[in-house]
């Protein structure tokens, strides 16, 4: 339970910050000048370092540039939704930027998503223009049949839509950037909603350069830095390649999916590109502390890792510390909604008897820990452990066409506006915090935020089943993965087909990787499914089913 504190805001150790006033006498005054302006100051100089070649920031501008009048000839309009439907790639980074460059709005879909729910994004969006690529084709067509598009650009798709292939493209002479005001919304992070229905994050040009400022500032980003551009584009971490980098004038070095599933493959590649600056989700680091023959690397040009988005175990950290022994080490916390909240920096390995701290707030970051069970919170009334409120320039403009929504997690009080996280934290005397779970049933596996509701209202309309409980269990190994309980099955019921058809309706990272059969439901006072204490039972069954295993 929270314990009554003082009123204390949680202060940063991390130095002060003007970016309200540098915002309106920098040069960069929104995304749109970022390409340009590397371009000018740059030209030769490598921007991203793809597996086949290395691109100047003069090749992506010149890229980014016939991409925009292509969304031009297409008839984006400023703020229009566009698609982005791409790998990790040069050509994703240049399409990113070519959509907020024109004044539109940059929605990453999941390439590995399957079309309904992509579809479904697009509809919710009221996207009608994709970038996307050759491989994606079939994915686009079974789209265009659920919700018809207006244009594809980037692969020719034969249908009765306008289509711009990549020979067609490379033609358009390249369009200069529209101006576009500081406070228009730049990009949408999508994640599944609590009603199953896409949920989506809108940040403007001003939240998504407020956190590439900090970026810099706070971690020293430089023009010679090597940074790994491990996460997707539809993950919230792909921002800091996306706008950080190119604001520092630093190099991306794509790290692509083949490379991540191998470990090995991955630290060959960090040790060969000497990258300096390398951020991902604690799952990576895991793996590649586990099977990335790092006794066999020479990873001596790194001065940063960064991880975030889920628990790590300090060992995990320890082992790759001893690898890499000029670099620092930065525990990242903080929803999409505010980009980040709060670092912890490791100089040497952190205790392994404690829970690893998420740090203070980021100097322009103001947080404070309210009672959760408050009847009305008070910013004057704080706890020593609660929720998490937020208050910070990286903070997101609001959820897409959700209003209620929004009047409930952005709260405007003491003359600044507030973000409720939902994140149980608690503070210490020496002002570090400690985060302690979610008060939804939102949790994040590999990194990915998922909300346990959202999934089980996908897997519920799957056949031979009434109901279904989704839990997250812990591995030995540390990891996370989701085991979905259910309940009324069919006696010709069958897990292999079960899991195949939920691979058909959610994104990968959020299908569950097998099942356990509930034999009674158990309810809540007012007639709903307790779906807590059945989460506790499915995880109760795994341990009894690993203790006979053991024995």
């Amino acid at each position: 339970m929270p314990e009554q504190g003082r009123a204390i805001e949680v202060g940063s150790s991390l130095g002060s910050s003007e970016f309200g006033e540098r915002v309106g006498s920098s040069r960069i005054r929104t995304l749109s000048g970022l390409l340009a302006d590397q371009a000018s100051i740059r030209p030769d100089a490598g921007a991203v370092v793809d597996v086949a070649r290395t691109w100047t920031w003069s090749e992506i501008a010149v890229a980014s540039g016939q991409m925009m009048a292509a969304l031009i000839d297409c008839g984006v309009q400023p703020g229009g939704r566009v698609g982005v439907h791409l790998n990790k790639s040069a050509e994703g980074f240049a399409a990113m930027h070519a959509v907020v460059s024109v004044g539109a709005i940059a929605v990453p879909l999941d390439p590995g998503s399957p079309a309904a729910r992509v579809a479904r994004i697009c509809d919710r969006m009221q996207i009608a223009v994709v970038v996307s690529h050759a491989p994606r084709k079939r994915t686009l067509l079974a789209m265009h049949e659920i919700r018809p598009l207006a244009a594809v650009i980037g692969v020719d798709l034969a249908a009765e839509l306008r289509s711009i292939d990549v020979d067609e493209l490379a033609n358009f002479e390249p369009a200069a950037p529209r101006l576009v005001d500081v406070d228009a919304p730049s990009y949408i992070i999508t994640t599944s909603g609590s009603t199953g229905e896409p949920k989506g994050m809108v940040h403007t040009h001003r939240s998504a350069l407020a956190y590439a400022d900090m970026t810099l500032r706070t971690y020293g980003l430089r023009s010679d830095d090597r940074v790994s551009d491990i996460a997707p584009h539809h993950f919230d971490i792909s921002t800091h390649s996306l706008w950080s980098v190119p604001l520092a004038g630093a190099t991306n070095v794509i790290i692509s999916e083949p490379y991540q599933r191998l470990p090995a493959s991955h630290s060959q590649r960090l040790q060969d590109e000497r990258v300096t600056y390398w951020y991902s989700v604690p799952f990576l680091l895991h793996q590649l502390v586990l099977r990335g023959d790092l006794e066999n690397r020479d990873l001596s040009a790194l001065r940063w890792v960064h991880f975030g988005g889920e628990v790590i175990s300090p060992l995990v950290i320890a082992d790759f510390m001893a690898a890499a022994p000029n670099a620092r080490f930065a525990n990242i916390f903080g929803p999409a909604e505010t980009n980040q909240c709060s670092v912890a920096i490791f100089d040497g390995p952190p205790d392994p008897k404690q829970m690893l701290s998420v740090g203070r707030p980021l100097d322009h970051t103001a947080i404070r820990i309210i009672d959760p069970d408050a009847d009305t919170p008070d910013l004057r009334n704080v706890v020593q452990s609660g929720e998490m409120w937020a208050s910070t320039p990286q903070l997101m403009e609001g959820y897409w066409q959700q209003p209620e929504l929004n009047a409930r997690v952005i709260v405007e009080l003491d003359g600044k506006y507030w973000y409720r996280s939902g994140d149980l934290v608690s503070v210490a005397d020496d002002g570090n915090m400690t985060f302690h779970g979610r008060l939804d049933h939102q949790v994040k596996v590999r990194g990915y935020r998922i909300e346990l509701e959202g999934v089980e209202m996908e897997l519920e309309q799957l056949p031979d089943v009434d109901h279904v409980v989704v839990a997250v269990s812990r591995l030995a190994t540390g990891e996370d993965e989701l085991v979905a309980g259910l309940l009324g099955t069919t006696s010709d019921f069958d897990e292999s087909s079960f899991l195949h058809a939920a691979a058909s309706v959610l994104p990968t990272y959020a299908v569950p990787t097998r099942t356990v059969t509930i034999d009674a439901a158990t309810f809540t006072g007012s007639g709903k499914l307790d779906r807590r204490l059945l989460r506790e039972h499915i995880l109760d069954a795994l341990r009894i089913e690993t203790l006979k295993v053991e024995s």
